[in-house]
């Protein structure tokens, strides 16, 4: 075991993804439809237990998800989720392990135009107990908060 802050971001992963991150409720596997909508100040979802939050996504680690994005505003938006340390769930890491999570390539949605959809379907990470940032990652999404400071909660 190694101190989480010694090891460098970029470290090359060779332990196992179980070995690294164990589960720390034991629920995983499970599988979520997730509806949301974005417009040009933030995210909203539209159906299941989270519907009506603002910029807030709840599921469990190492899931089958079918993400839907609707546009509801004037101008493209899209959907990325990025990478967060995983030091604060995981201390203490095996040598051979990143202090990186992210979440898949395949979990991204390239902006779309105003009063289009765009689903994706993907399996979450496996380290838990963590808060992972979404945004749009449109051009000029940026400089808006609420475009910018969505949270994924993996449980």
């Amino acid at each position: 075991m190694v101190d989480c802050s010694s090891v460098k971001p970029d470290a090359g992963m060779t332990a196992s993804l179980d070995t690294c991150y164990p589960d720390n409720d034991g629920i995983n596997d499970q599988t979520y439809t997730i509806d949301i909508a974005v417009n040009d100040t933030g995210f909203t979802s539209t159906g299941g237990d989270d519907a009506g939050a603002k910029n807030i996504i709840a599921t469990q680690n190492s899931s089958q998800v079918i993400l839907k994005l609707t546009n509801n505003g004037t101008k493209p938006h899209g959907f990325t989720v990025g990478c967060i340390s995983v030091c604060s769930s995981y201390p203490t890491l095996p040598t051979g392990c990143s202090p990186l999570a992210c979440f898949p390539s395949n979990s991204t949605i390239a902006p779309i135009t105003a009063g289009t959809s765009a689903s994706v379907t993907f399996v979450t990470p496996v380290p838990d107990g963590l808060i992972y940032p979404f945004s749009s990652g449109a051009p000029g999404d940026d400089a808006v908060p609420g475009l910018n400071q969505g949270q994924w909660s993996l449980m």
